[in-house]
């Protein structure tokens, strides 16, 4: 690798690789923490997993509630979770 030029080192210096804005490292630091887990690979599967629990529900909330598929498949989230 060739030797970095000056203001590339200023740019480097001024730059946090590990956190970036878009990814709202506070919540995950948070959640990481009160939920005692090991890394952030589990919490990408955590959130990934509630976004597609938010995503069910709502189709749900949109069928009829007397409908038996939306009674069946009620019952079989609230079996998993």
């Amino acid at each position: 690798m060739r030797k970095l030029k000056f203001h590339e080192k200023k740019i480097i210096r001024k730059t946090n690789f590990l956190e970036w804005k878009r990814e709202g490292g506070h919540r995950e630091n948070l959640i990481t923490t009160r939920y005692h887990m090991g890394g952030r690979d589990d919490y990408k599967k955590y959130s990934g997993l509630c976004r597609m629990v938010q995503k069910l529900t709502n189709v749900m909330k949109q069928m009829d509630p007397t409908d038996p598929f939306r009674i069946q498949m009620t019952d079989l989230l609230l079996e998993k979770l």
